[in-house]
C-alpha cells in the first residue's frame, strides 16, 4: 500500500498536483463562499492526503484500476471545490471536467513528444518500479507541455470568454456528451500505456496520443462553445430590454414634454399679463419665474422632435448639477433614423456622459458637448465630456465601472448594435481627461421607420 519506491505511488501526487492547478485556473470567477482563505488550503490538503493514502496492491498496475484511480481522485477535488465555492454541482462539475481535460491534453503532449523522441519510457510512472534513469531532456518537456497548455486554454479560452459573465450551464445534453468523450480518451490512454513496449507499439501509442489530444482539444471547445452561446444571448436578451425600456421611457418623456411645454407657454402668458397690470408685484420675482419657465421653451431646437425630447431632459439635468451642456445639432441629419432608436443613441450617449461628469466635485471641470451633422452622406454623432479616470476598454468598447458588470455595461453595447443596424459603427476613445464618443452612419434615402 505505501510502496515508496513505485513511481505511480508518487505519480499520484503529482497528478493531483497537476489536477489542482487546472482547476484553480477554471474556477477562480466563481462566487467564493466565506472564509475562501482557510476553505481553499485545507481542501488541497485533503485532495494531496487522499492522493497519498490511495491504497496501491500488488495487483493495481493494470489500466482498470489506474483508471478507477484517477476518477476517484477527480471525484475528491469535485468534494474540495464546493467547500470553496457558492456554485451548483453543475457548474463545479463543468469546471473540473475542463480542468481534467486540459490536464490531459497537457499529459498527452508530453507523452507523445517523449516517446516520439524516444526521451524515455512514460509507462514507467504506471510501473511496480522504475525502469532506469530519466533523461533531463523528459523534465524539460515535461515542464513546456504543461506549463503552455495550461495557459493556452486559460488565456484564450477561459479568461476571454469567462471574464464578464457567470457560469450558466444550459445544455445538458452537450455537456454529457463531451464528458463521455474525455473519459473514453482517458481509459483508452491508460490501456495504451500499459500495453508492452515495441516500435509496433511505439507507433500506435503516438497515434492514439494524436487522436487523444485532438479530440480532448475539440471537447474543451465544444465546451465553452456552450459559454459563448450564452454569453451572446443573454447579452442580447439585455439590449432588447434596455431597448424595450428606452421605448416607453421616450413615448412618456415625448408626453411629459408637451404637456409642460404647454403648461409653460400658458405661464408666461399670465406672468406677462399679471406684469401689465395695475397690481403690485414684485418684477425681480416675476423674472426669476420666467427664466424657471424658459427652460423649457428655450430649449435648442434641432428639427427633430425625438432629439428635442432626449435634449430637454438631460438639460435639466445638466442645469441642476452645474454641467456646461453645448449643442449643435442638424436633427434632420437623422431623420432615416425610427424614433426608438434614435432616443435610445441619444439617451444612452447623454446619460453616460452626465454619470461621467457627477464623478468630480469641481463644477468646472464638467462640461458635455454634443454635436449632429451631416457630413459627404454620412450622418455624424459626436459626444465629449469630462472623465476623469481613463476607462479600461474591451473590444473598443469602455468598460463599466460599476462592480457588477453582469447587469451593467450594456448601454455603450447597445450604441454600437444600432450603429450596425443602420450599417455605421462607433468608436470610443479617451484622450487628457476627455472622453470621446463617435457614432457614424451612412444617410439613407425614403421613409423613416417606426
Amino acid at each position: 500500500m505505501f510502496d515508496f519506491s513505485a513511481p505511480l505511488f508518487w505519480y499520484k501526487l503529482i497528478f493531483m498536483a497537476e489536477l489542482l492547478i487546472s482547476e484553480a485556473l477554471a474556477t477562480y470567477t466563481l462566487k467564493k463562499k466565506s472564509r475562501f482563505a482557510l476553505r481553499a488550503p485545507l481542501s488541497v490538503l485533503g485532495c494531496l492526503a487522499t492522493a497519498f493514502l490511495y491504497p496501491l496492491l500488488s495487483f493495481s498496475y493494470n489500466a482498470a484500476y489506474t483508471s478507477v484511480m484517477f476518477f476517484v481522485l477527480f471525484g475528491v477535488t469535485l468534494v474540495g471545490m464546493k467547500m470553496c465555492y457558492d456554485e451548483t454541482w453543475v457548474n463545479l462539475i463543468f469546471c473540473g471536467i475542463i480542468a481534467y481535460t486540459t490536464q490531459h491534453i497537457a499529459y498527452e503532449i508530453n507523452s507523445l513528444v517523449t516517446t516520439v523522441f524516444d526521451l524515455g519510457d512514460i509507462g514507467s510512472y504506471y510501473g511496480g518500479a522504475p525502469t532506469g534513469e530519466s533523461n533531463p531532456l523528459m523534465y524539460i518537456t515535461y515542464f513546456c507541455a504543461y506549463f503552455f497548455t495550461y495557459w493556452f486554454v486559460w488565456a484564450f479560452i477561459e479568461y476571454r470568454i469567462r471574464r464578464r459573465q457567470s457560469l450558466k450551464i444550459e445544455n445538458l445534453s452537450l455537456f454529457f456528451f463531451c464528458a463521455v468523450i474525455v473519459v473514453i480518451d482517458i481509459v483508452l490512454s491508460t490501456v495504451v500505456t500499459y500495453l508492452p513496449y515495441s516500435p509496433e507499439v511505439k507507433s500506435y501509442t503516438a497515434v492514439i496520443g494524436i487522436y487523444n489530444i485532438l479530440s480532448c482539444g475539440l471537447a474543451v471547445g465544444m465546451l465553452f462553445s456552450m459559454l459563448g452561446k450564452h454569453l451572446v444571448e443573454q447579452e442580447l436578451e439585455t439590449v432588447e430590454e434596455l431597448w424595450k425600456r428606452d421605448k416607453k421611457q421616450y413615448e412618456m418623456s415625448s408626453k411629459n414634454v408637451e404637456l409642460i411645454n404647454i403648461k409653460c407657454h400658458d405661464l408666461k402668458k399670465q406672468i406677462r399679463a399679471l406684469s401689465e397690470g395695475n397690481r403690485v408685484i414684485d418684477g425681480a420675482a416675476l423674472r426669476e419665474i420666467e427664466e424657471a419657465v424658459n427652460i423649457y421653451d428655450g430649449a435648442v431646437k434641432t428639427g427633430n422632435d425625438v432629439i428635442d425630447v432626449a435634449l430637454a431632459e438631460k438639460s435639466l439635468i445638466c442645469e441642476r448639477e452645474g454641467i456646461d451642456f453645448t449643442v449643435i445639432a442638424e436633427g434632420e441629419a437623422l431623420f432615416f433614423v425610427s424614433s426608438n432608436d434614435l432616443y435610445s443613441l441619444v439617451e444612452n450617449a447623454l446619460s453616460n456622459a452626465v454619470e461621467s461628469c457627477l464623478k468630480t466635485d469641481d463644477k468646472k471641470e464638467r462640461f458635455i458637448k454634443l454635436y449632429i451633422r451631416s457630413v459627404r452622406g454620412m450622418a455624424s454623432i459626436h459626444v465629449e465630456n469630462f472623465c476623469g479616470k481613463e476607462p479600461k476598454f474591451v473590444n473598443g468598447l469602455p468598460e463599466t465601472s460599476k462592480d457588477d458588470k453582469d447587469s451593467h455595461g450594456y448601454g455603450m453595447r447597445s450604441m454600437q448594435l444600432i450603429s450596425e443596424k443602420y450599417g455605421g459603427g462607433l468608436k470610443a476613445s479617451y484622450s487628457d481627461g476627455v472622453f470621446t464618443l463617435d457614432v457614424i452612419l451612412p444617410m439613407q434615402t425614403g421613409q423613416k421607420s417606426n
